[in-house]
């Protein structure tokens, strides 16, 4: 049912983005085929009179300048006159009354209108000076507004038209270049006036009064039932009734009047809000007299989607909500393609905006790029959505309170707002939207693992949105608590860091997100596997290959103190770590660039540069070392040589890569040395800062010789993946992939970087060169000449160290370019990013089989004996009961004596010649299973495209448990053999903490048959092990041979001939147990079927759907359930589980607790008459 619904809601949905996504292409392609409006005179003769209204609340910045310009409106004086609404109670009052007397002095009627309270607010306010004034022609502008002199000339004339009810200007922006934000709101404008609102007009459907620039007719006003306050868009709701009574509007694009645009999120927040409100209850009011109305269809249509416009956040938002809940009810692989296609296609028809904007960009007079930032609109328009569920919430209520929009006379950039009155910061809603965007956050790599391009895009779209609109709040509430209490300086202050500091967040927000893929590299799981095993034992070992004697210590030291703080299986928090060392290296960049803008374009082309990314997310070395090494880069170019010196030595005891580099940079600051023929001790200087460094390299290869460990190491992996097939076998083949793929990740960083380095040559930054260019090209360079030579395998983590230096030579190239050629380079490069998705992906999705080795072998106790660390990490043994296959003997026999020895239960296999495995088991690494070996499932689930071939084996025995969380298993043998149930087949039994918890239950999906002369229980059955990939499956057939433990058989079960077998499949999936009961033949002469679903009498504790909860004793033995669902609770184990009611079938909840005969609980289902078989699941939680 909730399935249906889902598909049901999101089918709605998508039906109704597609159509608003539609109409806007429709309106954007109509905006491209309007022609210019024509010329248009001035109004000269025959002047009607007009009174220009000025509602005005607390405007104590803008009220003088607004009066102003409606007094300097040119029209004969006698036929104008100016009413200043004033419902203020500041000192705007006091501003108003003094230039009210200095415009009379002037000649001009103007009065300054005062009604005591704010009833109706703006419609209030209008309504009553309409009542004190004869005009014909009523203007209308808010305090924001600056109209032109020549405003009612332009206007008036359109009045010539008797039909005419109000004309609308097209509205302009005095603050538009304030900031990016101001921008947005901009180009938002520009896209409802020059398209919506022109198409609108020019097509003869409705269009809306605006609210000001403005002027009404008065006749019009009065025949449409006048202004009112039941909503908080009173312009719109009389436009609208005006149209519906038959007055036309006139649109007039060419008269701009400029307004003030709000300058902080929270201002904007609030006039969304109201907006929105109104919007929606113009529709609950006005949508049945349109669809009533003569008006053509397509009239009708247009103004449905007019006043329901602010709904599709909304349903996108909701759209967002559903999808999980799809993919949980019916799973990834069974959404109907239909439904899939139909989601994509509303989703790019509801994109469709951005080209309006573009074309509304053009129909300005701009150039189309200056439209491609409206993007971003899209972004901001996600981010309001909350904002715009909680207004289609307020619109229910009739009216609500008008909150004013403060301005603060902002006309240029630099301009300060924060120390005024009216600012309005700290918006409560705000923290709601930043966990909101956390949420969306969170599924983004769920969604991209998953393959599940739809709700990855929708999870991006709010996260940054709601991250966004929730940041800026916060950046606006400091900016004003750091003026108002701290003075201008810390603003000063606050504003030249802020800009690095939210660089750093994003890059951290995006490293985090990467953080979150699944590990793409198996040595992620090898150096956890060496951290674990450190922070358990305190020894450095590797129990898989001891590369202990070729992985140095410092990163493992690291990583195993985070693990034994937070626990050892955190590889994530591993991941987390990564992705802090990766802001760590941006944050070096940052500080190494020459200029800030380079500064900026350096850290964003690292960031998202795709290896830097995602390698950044990854439980490995190499975020360590480069940060290390950047570390000692910047220390040394402020000239701390001794800090310098100790991060060089660090990251020597990290990895044998930061030799080349050290190495590097200490030989090319003794050439330049001695090239510079300075002094002897200057020389000495130059290279003293490398000592410590080389001393620790020096040591290390004395004493471990790691490098000459890794090289042989490497050259027998090189050659093995030759043999295999995944790497060429020439060394010029594997050079020439290499540099086609690094350079393919590396774009457009290589592009620029070539030439920054000839510029960098010409400037000669010699602290630049000395630590960081130098080094990095030779390290590139002995990297490439490893991978040719067969030593390296050539994967991209390797090139990740040299990654800083090519974003800083990248930066300082483009730095000569225009801001345009910055912006795509960086566009290009977050394109890039998004297109190496899948390439990372697919490096997760190869190890996929050994993972889902590494599961199956779990289900098997003892000891598990394995070459992969992804295996070993995926069977959650103890660390102490994981080994390699380099600890068996050589020779078969020898091989069995020692794993028997050793209680080895399980084994995973590679089909990789230089695994001892594959040497003593050829027969195992080729798939095929000989005694005492068992298949743990099918064999096939563990084989994976493009990755490694791999089996997993049970030694003496199948796979028989599974964990369902941590602590909590499903166990399918031994079954347990307690009280008066001992004799009988079990079902499915639950283990906490490797003990199991069924007592003298029978366990979970046991069948049981009802006949004359008793109930037909199973003695004997057979199991056959259908494990699958991603999921364990065991079936059972219940061979029903034994009746009894009635009176009838003096309470003891008696062997007879089987009347049936029924067959249950088990699949265990998460925490669901799925029960699937068919039967294969069944005597007849049955009246009812039972399916028993039980475990121990621990399970003292039943609630069920509209019934009252019982403990203890009150649990009797047998209690019907009548509602959808029941569940049995252990508070002290800390598990329950549950069952749904099935249709045909009563629910009963019993418990029974005697020792040493009863001791059970459960819940069973019994079906009447003839069974044909069911479905259920079991869902087993902690205890709440």
């Amino acid at each position: 049912m909730i399935a249906v619904i889902t598909i049901a809601v999101l089918a709605v949905t998508s039906v109704l983005l597609f159509g608003f996504g539609l109409n806007l292409l429709y309106l954007t392609l109509r905006a491209t085929r309007l022609k210019p409006p024509p010329p248009r005179g001035l109004l000269t003769t025959g002047e009607l009179r007009v009174c220009v209204q000025l509602p005005i609340y607390n405007e104590r910045y803008v009220a003088e300048r607004v009066l102003d310009a409606a007094c300097d409106i040119d029209w004969p004086r006698d036929r104008f006159e100016v009413q200043v609404l004033d419902d203020s109670d500041d000192e705007t009052v006091e501003i108003l009354s003094r230039r009210v007397a200095h415009w009379r002095r002037r000649g001009v009627d103007v009065s300054h209108v005062r009604r005591g309270s704010r009833a109706g607010f703006k419609a209030g306010a209008l309504a009553y000076g309409l009542g004190h004034t004869s005009a014909e022609l009523i203007a209308i502008f808010d305090a924001d507004f600056v109209p032109p002199t020549d405003f009612l000339r332009q206007t008036a004339g359109s009045f010539q038209d008797p039909s005419i009810g109000f004309v609308q200007a097209r509205w302009g922006h005095l603050d538009e270049g304030y900031s990016w934000f101001t921008r947005l709101q901009a180009l938002f404008i520009d896209f409802h006036f020059l398209v919506e609102q022109a198409v609108r007009s020019a097509s003869g459907y409705f269009v809306n009064f605006t609210g000001s620039a403005g002027v009404w007719r008065r006749v019009a006003i009065v025949d449409s039932g006048g202004w009112t306050a039941n909503t908080l868009t009173e312009d719109l709701d009389l436009s609208y009734r005006a149209q519906l009574r038959g007055w036309r509007a006139a649109y007039l694009e060419d008269l701009v009047v400029p307004e003030e645009l709000p300058v902080s999120i929270d201002a904007y927040r609030s006039q969304q809000s109201r907006w929105a409100t109104g919007s929606f209850q113009c529709a609950f009011r006005l949508l049945g007299p349109v669809w009533r109305s003569r008006n053509r269809l397509a009239t009708k249509i247009q103004a449905t989607i007019h006043l329901l416009a602010y709904g599709v956040g909304p349903l996108m938002l909701v759209q967002l909500v559903c999808y999980p809940t799809l993919l949980l009810t019916v799973g990834r692989h069974n959404i109907p393609w239909q439904l899939g296609d139909a989601l994509l296609l509303g989703l790019g028809v509801a994109i469709s905006p951005w080209l309006g904007f573009i074309v509304a960009q053009t129909r300005r007079g701009r150039p189309w790029w200056t439209g491609v930032p409206s993007l971003f609109c899209q972004v901001i328009g996600a981010g309001m959505s909350l904002n715009v569920i909680v207004a289609l919430l307020a619109a229910f209520r009739t009216g609500g309170t008008f909150v004013r929009t403060p301005k603060h006379h902002i006309v240029q950039r630099g301009q300060e707002w924060r120390d005024q009155a009216y600012v309005r910061v700290g918006d409560p809603r705000a923290l709601l939207e930043a966990a909101l965007g956390l949420g969306a956050l969170s599924i983004l790599p769920v969604a991209i693992a998953m393959d599940q391009t739809l709700l990855a895009i929708y999870s991006g779209l709010f996260a940054l949105g709601f991250l966004l609109v929730a940041s800026l709040s916060l950046v606006d509430l400091m900016e004003v608590l750091a003026l108002r209490r701290l003075g201008r300086r810390a603003l000063t202050l606050m504003r030249a860091i802020a800009p690095a500091l939210t660089l750093m967040a994003i890059a951290a927000a995006l490293l985090l997100v990467a953080a979150q893929m699944p590990e793409p590299f198996e040595d992620g799981y090898s150096h956890w596997l060496i951290a674990a095993n450190l922070a358990a034992t305190g020894t450095l070992h590797d129990p898989l290959f001891g590369m202990e004697d070729t992985w140095l210590p410092g990163y493992q030291v690291l990583a195993a103190a985070v693990l034994k703080l937070f626990g050892l299986w955190q590889l994530g928090l591993l991941k987390g770590l990564s992705a802090v060392l990766g802001v760590a290296i941006a944050a070096c960049v940052y500080a190494l660039a020459p200029n800030v803008r380079q500064a900026r374009l350096a850290v964003a082309l690292l960031v998202l540069n795709p290896v830097f990314l995602f390698t950044s997310g990854s439980a490995v070395a190499e975020p360590l070392l480069t940060a290390l090494l950047m570390a000692a880069a910047v220390a040394a170019t402020r000239g701390r040589m001794k800090v310098a010196a100790l991060l060089a030595a660090f990251a020597c005891l990290t990895s044998t890569k930061a030799w080349i580099w050290v190495a590097a940079a200490a030989a090319y600051a003794a050439i330049e040395a001695v090239r510079s023929r300075s002094p002897g001790g200057f020389r000495a200087r130059a290279v003293t800062w490398a000592i410590p460094a080389l001393a620790a390299v020096f040591f290390l290869q004395l004493g471990f010789a790691p490098a000459g460990h890794s090289m042989a190491r490497g050259t027998v992996e090189a050659m093995s993946a030759s043999v295999r097939g995944s790497l060429p076998t020439s060394g010029l083949s594997r050079l020439a992939e290499l540099a086609t793929t690094y350079g393919l990740a590396t774009l457009p960083l290589i592009a620029f970087a070539v030439l920054g380095a000839v510029l960098a040559v010409r400037r000669h930054a010699t602290a630049l060169w000395r630590f960081v260019y130098v080094p990095a090209l030779v390290y590139l360079a002995a990297v490439f000449g490893l991978v040719a030579a067969g030593t390296y395998s050539g994967s991209h983590r390797y090139l990740y160290p040299a990654l800083p230096a090519i974003a800083l030579l990248a930066a300082a190239a483009l730095d000569r370019y225009a801001g345009a050629v910055r912006l795509a380079s960086v566009a290009s490069a977050a394109m890039l990013a998004v297109a190496f998705v899948p390439v990372f992906s697919a490096f997760a999705a190869q190890d996929a089989g050994l993972a889902a080795a590494g599961r199956a072998s779990s289900c098997a106790p003892g000891m598990l004996v394995t070459d992969s660390p992804v295996a070993a990490y995926f069977s959650g043994k103890p660390l102490p009961e994981i080994t390699g296959s380099q600890a068996l003997p050589y020779g078969r026999g020898q091989a069995l004596e020692w794993m028997h020895l050793h209680g080895v239960g399980s084994l995973v296999v590679e089909d990789i010649s230089y695994y001892r495995a594959t040497t003593v088991f050829p027969d195992l690494a080729r798939g095929t299973a000989a005694p005492p070996f068992t298949s743990l499932g099918a064999q096939a689930r563990y084989q994976v495209n493009g990755g490694k071939a791999v089996y997993a084996y049970g030694l003496d025995g199948a796979c028989l448990v599974q964990q369902l969380y941590p602590g909590v298993d499903a166990s399918i043998w031994p079954a347990p053999s307690e009280g008066k149930t001992a004799p009988l087949a079990k079902g499915v039994a639950l283990r906490v903490g490797s003990i199991p918890v069924t007592g003298e239950g029978i366990g979970l999906g046991v069948p049981i048959v009802h006949y004359p002369d008793g109930w037909v229980y199973a003695r004997t059955f057979s199991d056959v092990d259908l494990s699958t990939t991603g999921a364990t499956v065991w079936k059972r057939t219940f061979h029903l041979d034994e009746i009894g433990g009635d009176a009838a058989h003096r309470y003891q079960f008696v062997p007879i001939p089987s009347r049936g077998d029924i067959a249950v499949t088990y699949t265990i999936d998460g925490r669901v147990v799925s029960i699937s009961v068919a039967p294969v033949w069944i005597a007849p002469g049955y009246s009812e079927v039972g399916i028993l679903n039980e475990q121990s009498a621990a399970f003292n504790d039943l609630a069920a759907d509209q019934q009252s909860t019982l403990t203890g004793a009150a649990f009797g033995s047998w209690v019907p359930v009548t509602g959808r669902w029941a569940r049995v609770r252990s508070s002290s184990l800390g598990v329950e589980w549950s069952v749904s009611a099935l249709p045909g079938a009563a629910l009963y909840g019993g418990r029974e607790q005697a020792p040493p005969d009863f001791n059970w609980a459960g819940l069973d289902y019994i079906f009447p008459g003839s069974f044909g078989g069911t479905d259920y699941q079991v869902t087993v939680q902690e205890a709440r």
